[in-house]
């Protein structure tokens, strides 16, 4: 098959132009298909079976099928309220994106698998007297350390000394709402990510906010008859979340404390490993467990093991070929 990609943005800090463009396109030329990508449509070749849109491109969509009436047009990681004719398929990185995007029929899951650490060797975690958590991703998300995150890793500080490893795009950015009172190291991307990523002994990925941080009297809206409890969850997630973060401590050997966003629950189930937390008690609980050397080694083996054997590049391309051939 001979694909053509289109991005008015070659950004390879953006994750979705870096995996979903570049490195699929590199996978895709693997298994012996024909790619190309080009930062105008002008650019696309005319003999090309596939046109697949980036991120920044997406509204070339109208204009790709007047140049190419009869060739299948994609995108990527559209706007959940953009809604394009034009478009026959839309790709996409998780369960909940997935269902974001039911305006359209063919939208097809390719998980967000870093390809430069696909060969990298698991870290091996040694006793010391210190603790690193990692983060890494777009700042915004440091926000949703508020409150629990924050108050479980201020109240471990208080056992063992605790450092919070941020590595964004902005390392630049004051970070307020969430931050621990703990000593705190922000890197940039260009750093060198997985030496970094490596020194650290945890990783949290925050996806969640709690509503009650917004909207302090939901909790008291209860109905027996409805089904609604005091004790009920109060969640708010982006719709394009995704487990993408959390591959990577996957693939580098770096236990990972999930929330309670359901692209979790697809690695959790396959890991035999519960590690998963909403509220402060629940995080505080998952670090003192994780504070176990040998835990952490087992946690990372099992991870990484199984890792390989679900987010395999190739089998998530062939997948992509085969469904993309199946649109009439």
């Amino acid at each position: 098959m001979k694909i053509n990609f289109v991005t008015n943005n070659k950004n390879n800090k953006s994750g979705s132009y870096r995996i979903w463009i570049r490195d699929l396109a590199v996978t895709l030329s693997e298994l012996g298909h024909d790619t190309k990508v080009h930062s105008r449509l002008l650019d696309v070749e005319n003999d090309t079976d596939v046109i697949i849109l980036c991120k920044s491109a997406y509204n070339l969509s109208a204009k790709a099928r007047e140049m190419f009436t009869d060739k299948k047009i994609g995108s990527v990681n559209i706007p959940c309220d953009y809604i394009d004719k034009n478009i026959d398929f839309v790709i996409v990185g998780s369960l909940e994106e997935y269902v974001s995007m039911s305006s359209y029929d063919d939208v097809f899951i390719v998980p967000l698998i870093e390809r430069k650490f696909i060969n990298s060797k698991i870290k091996t975690h040694i006793s010391k007297n210190n603790l690193r958590i990692c983060f890494h991703g777009h700042y915004p998300h440091l926000f949703k350390f508020e409150p629990f995150i924050k108050h479980a890793i201020e109240k471990i500080n208080k056992e063992i000394e605790t450092t919070v490893v941020c590595i964004t795009g902005h390392k630049e950015f004051k970070w307020n709402r969430g931050r621990p009172n703990v000593k705190i190291e922000m890197h940039d991307y260009n750093e060198n990510f997985e030496e970094i990523v490596k020194s650290c002994d945890i990783g949290i990925v925050p996806n969640v906010s709690d509503i009650r941080l917004f909207s302090k009297d939901i909790q008291k809206i209860t109905s027996v008859e409805l089904g609604l409890y005091e004790t009920d969850y109060f969640l708010r997630i982006k719709n394009k979340t995704n487990a993408g973060r959390a591959y990577v401590f996957y693939q580098l050997g770096i236990p990972v404390i999930h929330d309670l966003s359901p692209s979790s629950f697809e690695l959790l189930s396959k890991t035999g490993y519960n590690i998963c937390a909403h509220d402060e008690k629940s995080y505080y609980k998952e670090i003192k467990k994780l504070l176990n050397t040998d835990y952490r080694n087992k946690v990372a083996i099992k991870n990484n093991q199984v890792f390989k054997k679900h987010y395999d590049l190739k089998d998530h391309a062939r997948n992509l070929i085969n469904q993309i051939s199946e649109i009439k």
